[in-house]
């Protein structure tokens, strides 16, 4: 073969080998800071260049990236089902605007992360979607021996949920605080010495009237953390609620010293800030 046919065949060989490294690696945002030519490359011809980034799964996501939704939904309605796939339909939907959908996909795939966080934007406008959408999280990790960390916090975040709407309705209130409580519990069972966990669930034991509850949560959060104001906040808040005035106020006392920035006084506190009030004047 004469030389410059195989001179062709090499320069050939480079850039094809060339167009499909750059085509990989923009369409994974490796190298999606601009300038760049592989982002050159793929801006310039998307749908050219992705038949090379991969598997049909690769190129799913690379055409989610590029904005291609119609090009992906076909990409992902033949891909075989399991946990990976519906991370991509909960991409899609994402890149759709449909939140809902999304978080169904990414409870359905186990992605607690990426759920979390739309559910976390959803609570800022809609209290209620946001609230079944974690229930629907907390049960979709039910049995997760490896997914504790996640697990306590989803728990939490039901709780945070359970409350506030607690807060927005009083026909429901009794029943939604008492679910709120037992879902800090069940945080606390996958982190026992969690300060944010021990501190919601003694606050909630308080506003629900059970004060053996929210001593005992007070009192491990001040044991775990000795430089809590918030736990000692707690047991003034509580022992002014048994009527212990005396302890209430060495409590009291404790949490101002150890408040390390200005904030709210405990006794200002409008849900049980009250009996530490009368317990001060």
């Amino acid at each position: 073969m004469p030389r410059f046919v195989l001179a062709l065949v090499g320069v050939a060989t480079v850039i094809v080998l060339g167009a499909i490294q750059f085509a990989s690696s923009a369409a994974w945002g490796d190298l999606a800071a601009a300038p760049s030519l592989p982002a050159a490359l793929h801006a310039a011809s998307p749908r050219l260049l992705r038949r090379f980034a991969g598997d049909a799964r690769a190129r799913a996501a690379a055409a989610i990236y590029a904005g291609d939704l119609d090009d992906a939904a076909a990409l992902v309605a033949a891909l075989p089902p399991g946990a990976a796939t519906d991370d991509l339909r909960g991409e899609l939907a994402q890149a759709r605007g449909d939140a809902g959908g999304a978080i169904a996909a990414y409870v359905r795939a186990g992605d607690a992360v990426r759920a979390q966080t739309l559910i976390d934007a959803l609570a800022q406008r809609d209290p209620e979607a946001a609230y079944s959408a974690q229930r629907a999280l907390v049960e979709g990790l039910a049995g997760d021996a490896g997914a504790a960390e996640v697990t306590g916090q989803a728990w939490w975040r039901l709780g945070e949920l359970q409350a506030l709407l607690g807060y927005r309705d009083a026909a429901r209130r009794a029943s939604l605080w008492r679910d709120a409580q037992a879902s800090y519990e069940r945080a606390l069972a996958s982190a026992p010495n969690e300060e944010t966990y021990l501190l919601a669930a003694g606050y909630q034991a308080l506003a629900n009237g059970d004060r053996g509850a929210a001593q005992r949560w007070y009192r491990r959060a001040a044991d775990v953390v000795p430089d809590s104001a918030d736990a000692y906040a707690g047991l003034a808040w509580t022992a002014a609620a048994r009527g212990e005035c005396a302890a209430a106020r060495d409590a009291l006392a404790r949490a101002r010293a150890l408040a390390h920035a200005p904030g709210r006084d405990p006794v200002d506190d409008p849900n049980v800030g009250a009996a530490l009030r009368r317990c001060t004047t």
